[in-house]
């Protein structure tokens, strides 16, 4: 019988036993689009207020920094 040929270069078994070639593999469940369909960050927020359960006033997006000053300046 035959030894078996092993690779002389040694990588990092992710690399080389699982995914594609082309995907990186620091990917967390595809964005929310695999197989446990874990989602993004944030998703559960929106699924609360679609649902009712919070007021959409609660979750805003950025704002900026200087909001207050320039909602003064415009009613004065």
């Amino acid at each position: 019988m035959a030894h078996t040929q092993h690779w002389q270069n040694k990588e990092p078994r992710y690399f080389t036993k699982n995914g594609h070639a082309d995907m990186n593999p620091n990917q967390v469940k595809k964005d929310g689009f695999g197989k446990g369909n874990w989602g993004k960050p944030g998703d559960e927020i929106d699924d609360l207020i679609n649902s009712g359960e919070i007021d959409a006033g609660i979750w805003k997006g950025r704002r900026g920094s200087n909001s207050n000053k320039n909602e003064e300046r415009m009613n004065v």
